[in-house]
């Protein structure tokens, strides 16, 4: 189910709330949410006028952002921004991401688990996305084949585009299994739509800590690891390197 929390938007009725929505914040998580300092964070991030928080609440990661999404075109909504409770947002981020006026993008962000590699996908072998590695070239926008949904701005007429249902697990020639997100981008890109990575907008992802991809300088990248309180940890190479 999805549970609406307005901020921005005052209405009287839902029909002036459906004409004054321009953009959906949809927060997906589980039966509870993983880190309950999510919200406050959220709270803190810059949004445009005409803004609306949804939450979509379920075990199952592609109904919830689905179910987002529908909510998102019933309301007229012209984008639809997907964030996960276990992000941390800085507050530019979502205001980064509208500037670019491009109908998919995400910031960059690492896997929860080491060596942290982005969340970010380039060439396929065999039908299979395959994880990309930060280098040198890794500064700005840059397409991509696909990117996790974690912090993933999405203009509705995609969805449109795309059909119902928009949210699904895939499957690649292998038999294996893709992810919902890799699938939405595959599919996205198929209707001629390009995916985008801005490399300038660092998320973090929280685990018992939260790991940022950072810029020392352009194209040099680091890794720096926070505390829950968000203090520096360690901060590293966060150069390519086999995984093991």
């Amino acid at each position: 189910h999805v549970l609406e929390r307005d901020y921005r938007v005052s209405a009287n009725s839902r029909t002036d709330r459906m004409s004054s929505v321009t953009g959906v914040i949809g927060i997906s998580s589980g039966e509870s949410s993983r880190y309950a300092s999510f919200y406050d964070e959220l709270t803190q991030v810059e949004r445009p006028e005409g803004t609306i928080v949804s939450h979509a609440v379920g075990l199952y990661i592609q109904k919830n952002r689905d179910q987002l999404a529908v909510h998102a075109i019933e309301l007229g909504a012209e984008w639809i921004w997907y964030v996960d409770d276990d992000h941390v947002f800085l507050p530019d981020t979502l205001q980064k991401l509208l500037a670019h006026d491009v109908d998919i993008v995400s910031g960059v962000y690492v896997k929860r688990v080491a060596p942290f590699l982005p969340v970010v996908y380039y060439q396929e072998a065999n039908g299979d996305a395959l994880q990309h590695r930060f280098t040198s070239q890794d500064v700005g926008l840059k397409p991509v084949l696909a990117v996790g949904a974690g912090c993933l701005l999405v203009k509705t007429r995609v969805h449109t585009a795309l059909g119902a249902p928009y949210w699904r697990f895939g499957t690649v020639p292998t038999g294996a299994m893709d992810g919902e997100d890799i699938d939405f981008c595959k599919r996205a890109r198929a209707k001629g739509f390009t995916v985008w990575c801005d490399f300038n907008a660092p998320i973090g992802h929280r685990t018992t800590v939260v790991a940022y991809p950072q810029q020392v300088t352009p194209g040099q990248w680091h890794l720096r690891l926070l505390d829950s309180k968000g203090a520096l940890i360690v901060e590293g190479n966060a150069a390519p390197r086999a995984i093991d």
